[in-house]
């Protein structure tokens, strides 16, 4: 567990790979990614999609906070906390929810992998990516329908990726496969709030 080696499947993806998963991200209705990625989970793309999702929302939310407040003509000052709030929200909820989910199902007998729920949460924020570069242009209500249907996609990739796979946990599966579509959306409402909106 503490040697490097341990790591090592997690990341021996290639580029080919990365891609057709991030493919797969997008189009949510075939609710196929965790079979085809059952063998071979990685850690590799889901922590470079936050990564990414990090400097993507800081650039742009400073870009547009400067934008605007030049349009106005008044001082603009660089906010650090952009950076250190969306590296919190992603690399925790890529972290905790995966983890809080793997109990859950452990305790409904339907245990998943580990590696495998952190490998799905990953991919299904790469949406967010493109969203986040749509929010450069200045109306709210363009903001809001981007960051719903980029919530929506990825709160459906989700679901339906587990959905299978979480019906073994009984009767309640729906009240799991509900929560878990919920949650994301409610990330999706949180980025809006935060990242999408631009005040001067």
């Amino acid at each position: 567990m503490f040697t490097v080696a341990a790591y090592k499947p997690y990341f021996d993806v290639d580029t080919t790979d990365v891609l057709e998963r991030i493919r797969d991200s997008l189009f949510p209705f075939r609710g196929t990614f965790s079979e085809k990625t059952a063998e071979n989970p990685d850690l590799y793309g889901p922590f470079w999609i936050c990564t990414t999702l990090i400097f993507v929302a800081a650039s742009i939310g400073t870009f547009v906070t400067y934008i605007s407040h030049k349009l106005q003509n008044k001082e603009w000052d660089y906010d650090i906390n952009l950076v250190t709030w969306s590296a919190g929200v992603f690399y925790g909820y890529v972290t905790i929810v995966p983890l809080g989910l793997y109990v859950i199902l452990k305790y409904f007998s339907a245990p998943s992998g580990l590696v495998q729920l952190f490998c799905l949460y990953g991919y299904s924020l790469f949406i967010f990516i493109p969203a986040l570069c749509l929010s450069i242009i200045p109306l709210e209500i363009f903001r809001w329908v981007i960051a719903g249907v980029a919530g929506f996609m990825s709160a459906t990739f989700l679901a339906l990726n587990l959905r299978a796979h979480i019906k073994s946990a009984g009767e309640r599966w729906f009240l799991i496969v509900a929560s878990i579509f919920l949650l994301q959306l409610a990330l999706s409402v949180v980025l809006k709030l935060y990242l999408f909106t631009v005040s001067v």
